[in-house]
């Protein structure tokens, strides 16, 4: 006797043959996979993106501290930390602002586009690592702004991947602008728990640091 397989079953066998990174990159360049994923699929392509959000962070880290061998091994485990505990502080609220908000996005799709969203944030961070390592030994005037600059391009990009994410999932639904507050909220949170952690472990951008190696207060110093 021959057993048809159901439609999730084939969606399932499908992405167990593409890598997790295949799919990931398919969500950054293209916004949606084929098909859609099992919440069993979802979750592993969600830890999936973490943790290569982290090893990226970790080559971008590197290069930035590679001014000095030291700093470069630290950064290699600062700045994924740095990442990921301005992840957590900022998730909470963002998932009590969607069931404030009402929003029509189940807790898990918002947790996945804020993972992926985080990949390929970083992977800006690791695509310009290299030109960041150059000219922190060939310029004394480049090197810093070219670090903090993909820095600010790295968040942008992170930041429009998460609000494409959420607003594809939600698209149709009555009520999706209501899904799109907790995607500013949880921004708007990461970034501030990330310029605290940054003065934390400072120093991070080369020995002699930025002004975000004060955090808040010096940021906005007068």
């Amino acid at each position: 006797m021959t057993i048809t397989p159901k439609g999730s079953d084939l969606a399932s066998s499908a992405h167990a043959r593409e890598s997790h990174v295949a799919q990931l990159m398919t969500l950054t360049c293209r916004g949606e996979l084929a098909t859609p994923l099992t919440p069993a699929a979802q979750l592993a392509l969600t830890i999936s993106a973490i943790v290569c959000a982290l090893v990226l962070s970790a080559l971008w880290g590197v290069a930035a501290g590679s001014s000095s061998a030291t700093l470069a091994l630290a950064n290699a485990f600062k700045v994924p930390m740095v990442i990921l505990l301005s992840a957590i502080a900022a998730l909470p609220a963002g998932l009590v602002a969607l069931r404030l908000t009402n929003g029509r996005l189940a807790a898990r799709d918002l947790v996945s586009a804020f993972a992926t969203s985080m990949f390929g944030g970083t992977l800006v961070l690791a695509t310009l690592a290299p030109l960041v390592a150059v000219y922190y030994h060939t310029s004394s005037k480049a090197g810093v702004p070219l670090a903090l600059g993909s820095v600010f391009v790295s968040l942008a990009t992170a930041t429009l991947l998460f609000g494409r994410a959420v607003k594809r999932r939600v698209a149709g639904e009555p009520g999706r602008t209501a899904s799109l507050v907790p995607v500013v909220i949880l921004v708007a949170l990461f970034s501030a728990a990330l310029m605290q952690f940054v003065a934390l472990a400072s120093p991070i951008i080369g020995e002699v640091g930025t002004r975000f190696d004060g955090g808040f207060d010096r940021v906005f110093a007068r």
